[in-house]
């Protein structure tokens, strides 16, 4: 690794965690937010160039492609664990075989995931409750999107591999360069080409493609201290590599599991109309920027429990927890200043509409939602964490109390009380799910102490 690579890895396990946390979690809260924007962009290009139905098409779906981007996401940190268990430990050759399997186990998820999901995408369309009116669009912006999961997976792979040890602003760098030609083709492919709804989604899977090819190729010259070969695939230990499955599936299901609940009340409101879609798709856009610290800092503290597990300094990983509640503490203050000063001007940009209704649904769903961040903040620092020493069940559960929750809603509370149950259904899973982790973590409390020698397990 060369000096300007290594300036760029954070050894977790020394120094101060606030500071450490800060350094780790800003490149990546950068990231998220320029994620937010790109898909706040992308809504309000297909909003402005091709008309609020657009928006419709797309938000029919936008559920289940986030289910499929959650899951990628999850699942390659959830591998990437045991390379930040190795790192911390030292453990050279136990990084270069979990590397192995990492890629190995990713890119088979990744070719079942996208086999069945093409396979099912019509009854997917159906089980989504996808009106007549908005049907065609819909199925052809999911067929280029379920195509595209392999390239998703390799690029979340390889992000996720390299904040295992440490390095978060190289992906935001390639994020950056996937973003901006992500605005330039969705601006070329929705305008004079002409392509609509279908144009937006090769445009994202193209500018994910090009950005997977350009990290591999940075990986492989700039890290060989990741680089394997067959070998080590030979080497592991055969539980080694299940244990490091079940990690990767234990992330990935839990934010599968989380979008699942989406995705069954995102069936509940196509039923109510493409009004309500367009109003919940523009919300949900603002609202998961309101949400990008419980991505960065929830990476940033697993990542940072995994190396100082691997480490054997258990004690520190409290601190770490607190740091990150501080902050995100700090954002929904300003989140919750912004929403009800300017939330109704940034939807009308958003959404390039002036309907009444759609504005002020939207706006019901963020004022209900936006007071009841705090105990959701917990919730997603408090898994991570869990995550990160390898408690993997007990997050997993607090995920399926979600789903159940939104299913509730989605079948029975939503077709009685309308989009009103919509607004109140995340809020109210938020809380059930935040007493339920604070339980779980007092139960293992006794895991957050260094009396435990370092986890040397191999990889």
């Amino acid at each position: 690794m060369t000096t300007a690579h290594k300036s760029c890895v954070l050894d977790m396990t020394r120094g101060d965690p606030f500071r450490l946390l800060l350094q780790f979690s800003l490149p990546l809260f950068c990231s998220n937010l320029l994620q937010q924007v790109y898909n706040l962009t992308d809504t309000a290009l297909a909003g402005h160039l091709l008309g609020s139905a657009a928006l419709a098409e797309i938000g029919a779906t936008a559920a289940l492609y986030g289910l499929i981007m959650n899951f990628a996401f999850g699942m390659n940190n959830g591998l990437a664990l045991t390379v930040s268990r190795c790192f911390g430990a030292g453990e050279r050759e136990g990084i270069r075989r979990a590397v192995g399997w990492m890629v190995t186990l990713s890119a088979a998820v990744s070719i079942v995931l996208t086999t069945v999901s093409l396979l099912g995408r019509g009854a997917l369309l159906q089980v989504l409750q996808v009106p007549a009116e908005v049907w065609d669009g819909a199925a052809a912006y999911l067929t280029v999107i379920l195509l595209g999961i392999p390239l998703t997976m390799l690029y979340n792979m390889e992000a996720a591999l390299l904040r295992a040890v440490g390095n978060s602003v190289t992906p935001l760098l390639f994020l950056l360069f996937s973003s901006v030609l992500n605005v330039g083709l969705d601006a070329a492919f929705m305008g004079p080409l002409g392509m609509g709804v279908r144009g937006a989604a090769v445009a994202t899977v193209l500018a994910q493609g090009i950005s997977a090819v350009l990290g591999a190729v940075y990986l492989v010259r700039s890290y060989p201290e990741l680089h394997f070969a067959p070998a080590h695939l030979k080497k592991s230990a055969r539980r080694a590599v299940m244990n490091m499955f079940w990690a990767g599936m234990s992330m990935g299901l839990m934010s599968a599991i989380y979008n699942l609940g989406s995705v069954a009340l995102q069936s509940s409101i196509n039923a109510l109309g493409s009004v309500y879609i367009t109003a919940q798709t523009a919300a949900r856009r603002m609202a998961e920027m309101y949400f990008i610290p419980g991505g960065a800092l929830g990476i940033g503290v697993a990542t940072f429990s995994s190396q100082n597990l691997g480490a054997g300094r258990r004690s520190r990983i409290g601190q770490i927890v607190r740091a990150a509640l501080k902050i995100y503490f700090v954002w929904w203050l300003f989140v919750l200043a912004f929403t009800f000063l300017l939330g109704e001007p940034v939807l009308r940009l958003i959404t390039g509409s002036s309907d009444v209704r759609i504005i002020s649904n939207a706006m019901l769903y963020l004022k209900i939602s936006v007071p009841i961040i705090p105990p959701m903040a917990v919730l997603v620092i408090l898994r991570n964490m869990l995550q990160g020493i390898r408690h993997t069940v007990e997050p997993l559960l607090a995920s399926a109390l979600e789903l159940i929750g939104k299913v509730i809603f989605a079948v029975w509370l939503v077709p009685v009380w309308g989009y009103r149950a919509v607004c109140f259904c995340e809020p109210t899973t938020w809380v059930i799910c935040f007493v339920f982790i604070l339980l779980a973590v007092w139960h293992c409390r006794s895991d957050l102490q260094d009396a435990c020698p370092p986890d040397k397990t191999p990889a």
